[in-house]
């Protein structure tokens, strides 16, 4: 039997072949990263984002994500460690007040006010030698970067550092 030799109507150029196969190569490996850093938490929750920062003197302790995404709900948890202090005054200050709109709010304090640019929440300690938690729900509001300042009973404040994706 013969071989017949076909005639293609393009002509294809081996380099031009090469480049092409490169660029998928490339494509699927930054899509492969793409993928991974999003399910390790890199564009909202999950092991990349997760962060918790202590004050100096460890009273104050902040476990939030470091990334998150527009309109996109997140939590917040401060925790007072035990003290003398019969009650517990958080200020949330910084960019918090233009970044973050409080979507809920748990357990629901005595006292909230707006003072010199920083929200303030007043809690009375029912057993000051234990733990007291306040967990926020949180909507970011704008894109970008947010430096927040959260501090315990006028304390040095612990910052906080996240960043805001489109």
């Amino acid at each position: 039997m013969a071989q017949k030799q076909h005639q293609y109507p393009v002509v294809d150029s081996p380099f031009w072949l090469h480049i092409e196969m490169l660029m998928q190569k490339g494509g699927a490996i930054i899509l492969l990263l793409i993928v991974v850093a999003a399910l390790g938490g890199l564009f909202s929750r999950g092991w990349l984002s997760a962060k918790t920062a202590s004050s100096a003197d460890h009273a104050l302790t902040v476990h939030y994500d470091r990334f998150a995404r527009l309109q996109s709900d997140i939590d917040m948890q401060l925790t007072a460690n035990p003290a003398q202090a019969n009650r517990a005054v958080f200020a949330l200050g910084g960019d918090f007040m233009q970044d973050f709109e409080i979507r809920t709010l748990q357990p629901q304090p005595l006292k909230m006010y707006s003072q010199n640019g920083e929200l303030v929440l007043e809690y009375a300690r029912p057993q000051a030698d234990k733990p007291f938690t306040v967990w926020l729900g949180l909507t970011p509001q704008g894109v970008g970067s947010s430096d927040a300042q959260i501090s315990l009973n006028g304390a040095a404040p612990v910052a906080v550092k996240q960043f805001i994706w489109p």
